[in-house]
């Protein structure tokens, strides 16, 4: 039987320096391509590019989440076998699965323009400023909603558990609303072939990645800590 085991650790460092390449080799191209604007350049740069959707860095994201969602399932199968509570985990593995699905096939932009167009119809609010990306309004409210759910559940866990899944979340939405609203004032001000923007959205997105990297790294010790190493196994069928 071929057995690999899931080091926290490990897997962690693992997918921190595929996160570090990709944002190293994005800012080269980047600056390269706003040094010189060469239209030769300009497949590898969308190829390359960490704020463009259907490629490579966002192959790597959709996966590190749905990653992240297996793992939730996981843990949730292991609380069930234990007889504990394991809703939330079966609800945290479904929240990231969207996540995982959304980064693939770019669901919050459609979910962008209904809120621009209600917000339009309504003028209650406007998309311009640190709003010009109207679809952080209704996934920041839904993010409120399920903080305030889960808050009890993730207070109950074990408090290195608790701080490193705060922090992950901090780091995760530091990038996707505050960077987000910062990058869609600056693209409304001057565009988005501006040094300004790029740096913004490049600082966005490796938070982003970093912030589930170090959820991984949470959801790994956690299993390990309260039920041994996690391992995939397989094992030959005999002939």
């Amino acid at each position: 039987m071929f057995q690999l085991k899931i080091h926290p650790r490990k897997t962690a460092l693992f997918f921190l320096a595929i996160v570090v390449a990709l944002t190293v080799l994005h800012s080269v191209v980047q600056a390269i391509f706003l040094s010189t604007m060469n239209e030769n350049l300009v497949e590898l740069s969308e190829f390359v590019d960490l704020d463009i959707e259907k490629n490579l860095p966002s192959l790597y994201s959709a996966f590190a989440i749905f990653f992240c969602s297996l793992l939730f399932f996981c843990i949730s199968l292991l609380e069930k076998k234990q007889g504990q509570q394991h809703g939330y985990w079966l609800g945290l593995a479904c929240v990231f699965l969207f996540l995982s699905f959304d980064e693939a096939f770019v669901l919050h932009e459609g979910l962008g323009d209904f809120t621009e167009a209600y917000m339009n119809q309504t003028g209650i609010l406007e998309a311009s400023g640190l709003l010009y990306f109207p679809w952080i309004l209704p996934y920041a409210f839904l993010t409120s909603i399920l903080g305030i759910i889960y808050f009890p559940f993730f207070f109950r866990l074990p408090r290195k558990t608790f701080i490193l899944l705060v922090v992950s979340a901090v780091i995760f939405l530091t990038g996707a609303v505050f960077f987000d609203m910062l990058g869609g004032k600056e693209a409304e001000l001057h565009g988005y072939y501006t040094v300004t923007y790029t740096l913004l959205y490049t600082i966005e997105e490796f938070l982003e990645m970093s912030g589930i990297v170090l959820l991984m790294f949470t959801l790994l010790d956690y299993i390990e800590q309260k039920y041994g190493h996690l391992c995939l196994s397989l094992e030959e069928r005999e002939s």
